[in-house]
């Protein structure tokens, strides 16, 4: 395919994709608003999560945070709260810095210019391309997995650098917002990484690498690390009806604002002594119980081994310190912790209410 039939089989794109969409499009709501913020706080929770999980925080996040004024005066805690059990909070740290600087520098308004929104944090190319165009009908282009993976089977190319020039080729008409959206939901209701369905897609008569048979060909693999198996233990330390959570350090297994004590261990390594050496150098003594869960859990490119210690308090200040706190089970809710940690509380819930469970192993007494 030379490059002006490439560009010619685009435009021709342009019409089927779009008819398709109007058909076929899932009900998100994001897509029942074109206010710029809510497409904003949509785009950075998208990032790098699926849409079904996505879909509980949505809604409960902009009704807690309705505007940029709102965000931006909201403190650290309260963003990180509403974004717990979502992960990777640096996007929600970003979306409250990028908040602040709408206000400081736009008097609260968010720009529609692809360069004046990558200049504000968390926003890159991509973010920036679908903001400006969803929410302000520009004729940007985006590059997400999704539409990466239409392009590349469509053209049969893999160079991010001339698939950034396609989607550029193809936004440019009427409704670019919507024709970026239509390339984004044939790239994840049709379009799929395995077993895709080209017999149902609208653009199959214009798609290269289904000429050719070979659409799962396309894009190439990346190369992508081997997941790295971790092992922790947990403490599980509880006093007078409340849970023991600390602030993580860089090096905790555990990623959120609060967690669960934990420590990595070797493999050979006693958990036991692990855990008490790593409260220790908290300046807290306890005495480690038996291990009441064991899970796994999944961060980015770690797999976690998790083994759950009973712990009591011994000796150690807690009150006044801003790496330890004690949270009751009305707090938890609204105290931001990792995925792991939520697992975690989710496991001693549901042992407290099997049958024969001893009354010693309740979440909260």
């Amino acid at each position: 395919m030379t490059r002006k039939q490439g560009r010619t089989s685009l435009r021709n794109v342009r019409g089927p994709l779009l008819r398709w969409f109007g058909r076929h499009a899932r009900d998100l709501p994001w897509r029942r608003t074109r206010d710029p913020y809510a497409i904003w706080v949509s785009e950075i929770m998208l990032q790098q999560t699926q849409v079904r999980t996505v879909l509980p925080y949505y809604e409960r996040f902009l009704a807690r945070f309705p505007d940029v004024r709102s965000l931006a005066a909201a403190s650290e805690e309260e963003v990180l709260a509403a974004w717990s059990g979502l992960g990777y909070y640096r996007r929600a740290r970003s979306l409250r810095a990028g908040a602040r600087a709408v206000l400081e520098r736009h008097a609260g308004v968010l720009p529609g210019d692809a360069d004046a929104l990558r200049t504000l944090p968390g926003i890159g190319r991509y973010t920036a391309g679908a903001i400006a165009s969803i929410a302000f009908g520009k004729p940007e282009p985006v590059l997400d997995g999704n539409v990466r993976r239409v392009l590349s089977r469509l053209l049969m190319e893999n160079d991010d650098r001339t698939l950034w020039t396609a989607a550029a080729t193809l936004v440019r008409g009427k409704q670019p917002g919507r024709l970026n959206e239509a390339l984004m939901e044939l790239g994840a209701l049709v379009c799929t990484p395995a077993a895709p369905r080209c017999p149902g897609c609208p653009v199959r008569g214009h798609c290269a690498a289904n000429a050719r048979a070979c659409p799962e060909a396309y894009p190439s693999s990346r190369i992508m690390p081997r997941p790295r198996t971790v092992r922790a233990a947990v403490a599980w330390i509880q006093r007078g009806g409340r849970v023991l959570l600390e602030r993580p350090s860089n090096g905790s297994p555990l990623r959120g604002h609060w967690d669960l004590p934990a420590t990595e261990i070797r493999e050979t390594a006693d958990p036991t002594a692990a855990i008490r050496d790593k409260l220790r150098r908290a300046r807290l003594e306890v005495t480690v119980g038996s291990s009441i869960a064991s899970l796994r859990h999944g961060i980015m490119n770690r797999r976690l081994t998790l083994e759950v210690f009973d712990c009591r308090l011994r000796k150690g200040r807690v009150a006044g310190r801003d790496d330890l706190l004690w949270v009751s089970p009305g707090e938890l809710p609204t105290t931001p912790h990792s995925g792991a940690t939520k697992k975690i509380v989710r496991r001693r819930e549901s042992s407290t209410r099997s049958p024969g469970a001893r009354s010693g192993l309740r979440l909260f007494r």
